[in-house]
């Protein structure tokens, strides 16, 4: 029987890829893993991953990369003490959030685990809505991966982006379609228990679900 390993991040882009590929390849394992690398708002994102692997009746593995992490530089990471962006969802204040090479790693990982566990892919959830901010979700970089996995383990391990030619709109619209539970996911960057409202990552969710006309089912801590 097929497997696919996935990043399961606890954002909703992540349980809307698990569920999509839940639902196109029903009775076929999908192996969720969640990583730890010192983020801020890392303690809500894997509870939030922790509550959508059990919706979905998977068993969450997780992965602890702070120390790898820990030489890095990212106004995401506990060990960088500058704040997060409280401003719109573009070029110059998401530069600050970029995490060097952390979806490289991730991918890395998460090809490692496939390849052990018989895998014969593993999926990402980066979209379109990310390719101008951050180079690891670019197209050209999916297809140097691709062929960085295809060769590492030998033609065993694929690498499937179903969501790269759409927007974060279109990931929610998908979700709606395929009835995931949006109130049981993380997308904020802050270290707190309500999500922000004002970061860029929760303005990016709150546009997403306003250009398809319904409210987001989270509460938050401050409304834009």
């Amino acid at each position: 029987m097929s497997k696919i390993v996935i990043s399961l991040s606890g954002g909703l882009d992540s349980a809307v890829l698990c569920a999509l590929l839940l639902a196109e390849r029903q009775h076929h394992p999908v192996l969720p893993v969640f990583f730890r690398y010192g983020s801020k708002h890392g303690q809500w994102e894997e509870e939030a991953a922790l509550r959508v692997a059990e919706y979905f009746s998977l068993q969450l593995t997780p992965v602890d990369l702070c120390a790898a992490f820990s030489h890095t530089t990212s106004a995401l990471l506990t060990a960088d003490k500058r704040p997060i962006p409280k401003a719109a969802y573009d070029s110059e204040s998401m530069e600050q959030t970029l995490v060097p090479g952390r979806n490289l790693i991730f991918a890395s990982f998460l090809a490692a685990i496939a390849e052990s566990r018989q895998a014969e892919a593993l999926a990402l959830a980066t979209h379109a809505g990310d390719h101008c901010l951050y180079p690891d979700c670019r197209p050209a970089f999916h297809a140097a991966l691709a062929c960085a996995i295809m060769e590492s383990s030998d033609g065993k391990v694929r690498l499937l982006t179903p969501f790269g030619a759409m927007n974060k709109a279109a990931v929610v619209a998908q979700g709606i379609r395929l009835g995931v539970p949006f109130s049981l996911t993380r997308s904020c960057y802050e270290n707190q228990t309500l999500s922000c409202g004002a970061c860029g990552a929760c303005r990016e969710r709150l546009a997403a679900f306003a250009a398809n006309g319904i409210s987001d089912p989270l509460a938050y801590a401050a409304a834009l």
